[in-house]
């Protein structure tokens, strides 16, 4: 039975990913009481997840010294498209397929749920509380294992209608080119993410025999090269790791520059592992890419490009803003 809360400002925002579930409980402005985090462990299944959500949710609760029944509400971001009825689409890094999370989570934590896709909750968080307060356009691109994406316009998340917008990792930016885990070729994750990375890596530390730093990572797993071991490699001034790193760059350029042609926004919000890991070292090499390729040159000038404030915390305090004015519209 769902408990009348006391506390109408209090609330939680849950970040469920393929490796972690972070969990953060705050105030209606975005100020965080406690923070908590567990492995997500997907390969356990859906049951299991869920079940480790409301775990993490309590320890939060207990950090914060709230009762979960004070809770007004909980958002969660979720690695998929998520429905109108919150059933999340097609999660591959969780092996989630038209699973009803909302409905599910809801019943399981006796209180009122909503869900939405990580990216556009990154992207709200970051203009609710980050680097997009006070700018009413806001795009944001969270670089990762892939490349995800949002787009805020005029204060509001755009979903589209069949609430796929702002997939801007499968934007198709090298036509017939290297082959995306989704299956079509010369999407943009499949160069500015670190599986892109990975592949690049692959051709020329297996193909073409070069030497690099990376050799001497023991287990080095292509489809996910951790961020901590690029950010060393290039500051050691590895060669390799120079180059795929500019390669990811030229085209994330690339595709924001597209982004800024098609929809203007004032300001574009960077995130995710790599870039808090070498956001600093890459940033204006990104800048130089957006404004070769944009359309019109001027226009490059017109937009903020800058990293995420809000770094691991900005899906769950998206989560959190996103719930709040939910039910508060509601």
């Amino acid at each position: 039975k769902k408990r009348k809360n006391k506390k109408a400002n209090l609330w939680a925002g849950v970040d469920i990913g393929g490796t972690k579930i972070h969990t953060v409980i705050g105030k209606t402005k975005g100020r965080v009481l406690a923070r908590a985090r567990m492995k997500t462990r997907a390969e356990e299944g859906f049951t299991a997840v869920l079940g480790r959500v409301e775990d993490c949710l309590d320890e939060a609760c207990e950090l914060a010294g709230v009762q979960r029944g004070d809770l007004a509400g909980v958002g969660v971001g979720a690695p998929s498209p998520i429905t109108a009825e919150g059933v999340a689409v097609n999660a591959p890094n969780m092996g989630w397929e038209n699973v009803p999370l909302v409905k599910k989570l809801s019943k399981r934590l006796g209180l009122s749920v909503v869900a939405e896709n990580d990216c556009n909750l990154g992207t709200f968080g970051e203009y609710r509380f980050g680097a997009g307060r006070g700018c009413d356009s806001l795009m944001g691109l969270f670089v990762g294992t892939g490349l995800g994406g949002g787009i805020v316009l005029n204060g509001k998340m755009v979903r589209g209608a069949n609430r796929l917008a702002a997939e801007v990792g499968h934007m198709i930016v090298a036509a017939k080119g290297r082959e995306c885990g989704c299956g079509h070729l010369g999407c943009l994750e499949a160069y500015a993410s670190k599986r892109g990375m990975g592949d690049f890596l692959r051709r020329v530390l297996e193909q073409e025999g070069r030497e690099s730093i990376l050799r001497q990572e023991p287990e080095l797993d292509f489809g996910n090269v951790r961020s901590g071991v690029l950010a060393q490699a290039l500051a050691a001034g590895d060669a390799v790791v120079s180059e795929a790193l500019a390669e990811m760059c030229w085209y994330l350029g690339l595709g924001i520059a597209n982004l800024v042609t098609l929809l203007g926004p004032k300001k574009i919000v960077l995130g995710g592992g790599v870039m808090e890991a070498l956001g600093g070292e890459l940033l204006g090499t990104i800048r130089e890419s957006m404004a070769q390729h944009v359309f019109p040159a001027a226009s490059a000038d017109d937009v903020e490009l800058e990293l995420s404030a809000l770094g691991d915390d900005a899906v769950a305090l998206g989560a959190l803003a996103y719930c709040r004015e939910s039910f508060r519209s509601g």
